[in-house]
């Protein structure tokens, strides 16, 4: 009986250590996908890259592990795309206007052209890639561009309503926004997004230079009472969702075709998002007593003529490091173009 007892107790454990050998081999088998993300947790634009995640483990049956990080927690904004190259992470969002000079084709589409949706803007970016394939992207695996809704001008107790208003006023820009603010009058103060809240609360920023989602999102309705829709010189924010060439290189090819197949569904979703953010955040606004400033066509011709030469000059000086800036900046000029009222 005691040998017996002994045998099977044996049996068992073999048994019970042969489970957990397979069970620690399937994790093992596991792809693992580490994402980060620096929008606050809640927000459309973090709900979004979080149900990426999401959705690539449902369609890739679970063989995809997918570890999110939201709010900077691995990677702060400013060191995103960075942070994908040296592998930190496997995937996040970058946008375009924290590394000036860094993608110097595709930071044209940040410039004030006049862009009236985020609709218009997403698909902008995705179609100017296409035809353009600028190199600056090699170091990484592009799944889709994104870009917000178009970016007015927010103030806090002055209202705008001609450019001589924004004399003596000191203005949150980013990126190419800082010159357009300086040719309008402005004094720009660049700053990432999340230093604004406290920026425009201590006064070192009398308002800014964003779309309306950060009424909401950024809680920016807290100060802004005012917002002027100088749509002619509206502006974007090109954002890049990005993977790390060695993981992509890694991965089955099943997997990458689920996850190309993805990123053009998620070309229309971010579009939608845009649009939609954009739109609650201008209610938010509202709620909170904001009044909203539309500027006649005649005083809109004047911000274009201010903001002409910022064109010219960023044109040129992609053209000097052998790109064609001209062309690119035509081709979004006659892309938007069709789009507005």
């Amino acid at each position: 009986m005691k040998k017996y007892r002994f045998v099977s107790s044996v049996t068992l454990l073999f048994f019970c250590m042969v489970l957990c050998a397979a069970s620690v081999s399937f994790a093992q088998d596991k792809i693992q996908i580490k994402i980060s993300n620096w929008f606050p947790v809640g927000v459309a634009q973090d709900k979004l890259l979080k149900e990426w995640g999401e959705d690539l483990e449902k369609r890739t049956n679970g063989r995809v592990k997918v570890n999110y990080y939201p709010a900077g927690t691995l990677v702060p904004a400013p060191q995103s795309y960075d942070g994908v190259v040296k592998g930190i992470a496997d995937v996040t969002q970058h946008v375009a206007g924290y590394t000036v000079g860094r993608f110097p084709m595709m930071e044209l589409i940040d410039l004030p052209l006049g862009y009236p949706s985020g609709t218009v803007t997403t698909k902008l970016a995705n179609d100017y890639y296409k035809k353009f394939q600028p190199k600056e992207m090699d170091q990484v695996k592009l799944l889709w561009f994104h870009a917000q809704a178009p970016g007015i001008l927010h103030t806090k107790s002055k209202p705008v309503n001609k450019l001589e208003d924004l004399k003596g006023l000191k203005i949150r820009t980013f990126g190419s926004n800082a010159k357009l603010m300086s040719y309008l009058g402005g004094t720009p103060v660049a700053m990432p997004m999340g230093d604004v809240y406290d920026a425009l609360s201590k006064g070192v920023a009398d308002g800014l230079l964003a779309s309306y989602e950060t009424m909401e999102n950024w809680k920016f309705a807290d100060f802004i009472r005012y917002s002027t829709e100088c749509y002619d010189v509206a502006y974007t924010a090109l954002f890049m969702v990005i993977m790390n060439k060695n993981k992509w290189n890694s991965l089955p090819k099943d997997i990458k075709d689920i996850i190309d197949k993805m990123s053009v569904e998620y070309i229309e979703k971010s579009a939608k998002m845009w649009d939609d953010i954009a739109e609650s955040g201008k209610k938010v606004l509202l709620s909170k007593g904001g009044k909203i400033i539309t500027l006649s066509k005649q005083e809109q011709a004047r911000w274009v003529e201010k903001a002409k030469p910022l064109f010219e000059e960023y044109a040129n000086n992609v053209e000097k490091k052998g790109l064609p800036g001209k062309e690119a900046v035509k081709f979004i000029q006659d892309y938007v173009s069709k789009y507005k009222k």
